[in-house]
């Protein structure tokens, strides 16, 4: 048996039809599954919104359309590369940059402060900079002893898929 599929481009795949298997799916696969059951819904959900379905369809290139380009957004979470402390010396104005990226676009980028011992000091939300990948977070409360303090960004994008990472100072 073939599987036959008309492409946007006009252009037609055929392969074979593959029929499910035998074997009971294992833990990770049922994780994976269930991680693609959501981006399916979060694409349906795009294609109903007006706003995101342009964005999405801005961003699709040949065969793609905006429901496929919303389901891969939605499978994969951003990542951030770095969080720079040099500029933060623990007064308020000093400065915190984490550099986040995704294959579509991160919403949202948040950074805590955390003491030596662990306890919350500051949090908040960064602000986006001009290139597009660096956001930037000034501090308001003083910190004393910058010695085992840990710097926390997390990255959130548009499906609100999530990624922390950690520096210690």
């Amino acid at each position: 048996m073939l599987t036959i599929t008309r492409r946007k481009s006009g252009n037609i795949q055929i392969g074979k039809h593959r029929g499910g298997s035998t074997k009971p799916p294992t833990e990770k696969q049922l994780e994976i599954q269930a991680k693609f059951k959501q981006a399916i819904i979060y694409g349906q959900a795009v294609l109903a919104d007006p706003v995101l379905k342009a964005m999405y369809a801005a961003a699709a290139k040949g065969d793609q359309s905006a429901y496929n380009v919303a389901v891969r957004d939605a499978s994969k979470a951003p990542e951030i590369t770095r969080i720079n402390t040099e500029l933060y010396t623990g007064q308020p104005g000093s400065t915190i940059t984490v550099r986040a990226v995704d294959d579509f676009k991160v919403a949202s980028v948040k950074v805590a402060i955390y003491t030596a011992t662990g306890d919350l000091l500051e949090q908040g939300d960064a602000v986006l900079q001009a290139n597009g990948l660096d956001w930037l977070y000034t501090a308001t409360v003083v910190n004393g002893m910058l010695a085992g303090c840990r710097v926390r960004g997390v990255a959130k994008d548009l499906p609100a898929n999530e990624t922390a990472f950690d520096v210690n100072l």
